[in-house]
């Protein structure tokens, strides 16, 4: 179990408590005080949700190398990392599972 998904399964509780009081604020006749926890709640879904994909990403990520580890060459990941993806393929972080985008200089060792 990752970090990611233990976030994801809090959230999700967090989400059904807040969408439970907000129902039984709404069930009382309380209409304007129900808005804060319905909002809370689709806050929390949201972060489930991110949280999520994180894991299944994590996951993967695992699994491809793994798989290069074996001595197989799986294809990259879609996107290929996390920073490809937010930079539209400007920069890549350093474990980009796109080995063309790797850089293998070091450095450190140029001194």
């Amino acid at each position: 179990m990752t970090r990611s998904l233990r976030y994801a399964h809090t959230f999700t509780a967090l989400a059904a408590l807040t969408a439970a009081g907000a129902t039984w604020l709404t069930l009382t006749g309380h209409w304007l005080p129900a808005a804060a926890p319905a909002y809370t709640t689709l806050l929390f879904s949201w972060l489930a949700a991110r949280e999520y994909a994180n894991h299944r990403r994590t996951l993967a990520e695992h699994e491809w190398a793994r798989r290069c580890a074996r001595g197989e060459q799986p294809p990259p990941l879609t996107p290929c990392c996390r920073l490809g993806h937010a930079t539209r393929s400007a920069a890549h972080d350093h474990r980009c599972t796109d080995l063309s985008t790797r850089r293998h200089d070091h450095p450190e060792s140029a001194a």
